[in-house]
């Protein structure tokens, strides 16, 4: 049994590193058993560069594709016959959790998230701003970054979790916890 997971990065730098460290992680757990594909938004390739992440990303996963289009490479169809066993997004900028609320599929990752709902397929999504909370990221050279979130943000954040098709992932630390039981659930009814 190989668990598929496509993992999905927009552009903005809050848990980057993290993000790569779980993917290596389940991929030092599972091995061959588990295969982690990566799409990247054109903002999410140039975020993943700038915060100096590029080496160990390609390093880590072997299968990282940039957008070309909304629709190359071409996942959309993948994502929406359930060729994957999940969908995750993340980090998530709100520029994308914006267009995802309002519809808008003009970059990879938001016609993914657009095209796997329409095919009943859940998109997970861990948005970087989803409380009034400053968040607290890291400059590329690894200096603290402390972030007001908007209040346009927070709207869109509240319209995100109503919509059909999206969990919203709140906090970081659930991500591991969702893909392994997704993994459990898979292995107990292949």
């Amino acid at each position: 049994m190989v668990f598929k997971l496509m993992w999905g990065i927009t552009g903005t730098g809050y848990v980057i590193k993290e993000s790569i460290d779980l993917m290596k992680d389940l991929q030092d757990e599972f091995g061959e058993d588990i295969r982690i594909t990566v799409m990247l938004s054109k903002e999410g390739a140039a975020v993943v560069k700038w915060y100096k992440q590029w080496n160990y990303l390609t390093e880590t996963v072997k299968k990282v594709h940039i957008e070309q289009t909304p629709n190359i490479p071409f996942f959309a169809g993948a994502l929406q016959i359930g060729n994957y066993d999940i969908f995750i997004c993340c980090p998530v900028s709100a520029n994308s959790v914006a267009k995802i609320v309002y519809g808008i599929a003009d970059t990879l990752i938001t016609n993914c998230v657009a095209q796997a709902i329409k095919g009943g397929v859940t998109a997970y999504i861990f948005p970087s701003d989803q409380d009034f909370e400053p968040i607290t990221t890291t400059k590329p050279n690894g200096e603290p970054l402390v972030l007001k979130i908007r209040d346009i943000e927070i709207e869109n954040i509240n319209k995100l979790k109503k919509l059909e098709g999206i969990y919203v992932i709140k906090d970081f630390s659930d991500i591991n916890k969702l893909i392994l039981d997704k993994i459990k659930d898979k292995s107990q009814n292949p």
